[in-house]
């Protein structure tokens, strides 16, 4: 199983129902793309670390199931889209294998 953790900046003045429908449009990828086995979104409480970032897991297969996740239609859209939301200079993204 491979686990991918992205971690996004939430741009300075964006407004919450902006954050709220880009975290709705992340959740939708598991409606469509069906290497995704498992998939959290959320916003950071702030409890420790960044208050200002969403966070999502996404849980598939292997490799060949990130791959597919990756060049699917419904990544790509929000993708396309994240620069609306959030910074794009400073992504985390890691996988890792469990």
């Amino acid at each position: 199983m491979i686990k991918h953790i992205f971690i996004a900046t939430i741009k300075p003045g964006v407004a919450d129902a902006n954050v709220e429908q880009a975290i709705q449009n992340m959740k939708a990828m598991k409606d469509t793309v069906p290497e995704i086995q498992s998939l959290t979104v959320g916003r950071s409480l702030g409890w420790a670390g960044s208050a200002d970032t969403v966070s999502m897991v996404i849980d598939v297969a292997d490799q060949a199931s990130f791959d597919r996740l990756i060049a699917s239609d419904a990544h790509q859209k929000v993708s396309a889209t994240a620069g609306e939301v959030f910074r794009t200079d400073n992504f985390v993204l890691s996988q890792i294998s469990y």
